[in-house]
């Protein structure tokens, strides 16, 4: 089972993605559910197919946790009863976050319990020269490279 880790999921891109291929994991035999705190029906552009918990019962979770923000790295980080748990790099977004400092994401990075996962192979690259590299490439919240963690982790 693959669970998702949000504070909230807003009407940007890559939680758009993330909805369209969580919802099209549901004709699949791969589970998913998203953790997440709040969430506005109203303004997304698409419904959702899966279940939505709250953040904190990601704590309960005991199977492959994925979060594409950094900010909630360090959430993921506390989630010690999940099997895995991915940092999913989707923009490379500590590059333009204020007052934010290599020592910062150092531990989020070179953590030894948290995977990285790349959008594309010219990140993976990236990711690999200046941290380590990712485990999978997965474009776009692809649910078919969901569908390949869930079976291989």
């Amino acid at each position: 089972m693959i669970g998702i880790l949000k504070f909230s999921l807003t009407n940007i891109d890559k939680d758009i993605l993330a909805i369209d291929n969580l919802n099209k994991l549901t004709t699949t035999s791969t589970n998913s559910c998203l953790f997440c705190d709040y969430f506005d029906y109203t303004r997304m552009p698409i419904s959702i197919q899966t279940n939505i918990f709250s953040r904190i019962d990601m704590h309960h979770f005991n199977d492959i946790l994925i979060t594409d923000d950094i900010s909630q790295a360090n959430e993921l980080m506390l989630a010690t009863s999940a099997k895995k748990r991915f940092l999913y790099l989707y923009h490379l977004e500590w590059s333009y976050i204020n007052n934010l400092y290599f020592q910062h994401i150092f531990p989020l990075f070179y953590n030894d319990h948290i995977e990285l996962i790349a959008r594309s192979d010219s990140h993976a690259k990236l990711i690999e020269q200046m941290f380590k590299p990712p485990k999978y490439v997965m474009p776009e919240w692809d649910y078919k490279t969901l569908i390949e963690i869930d079976n291989n982790e």
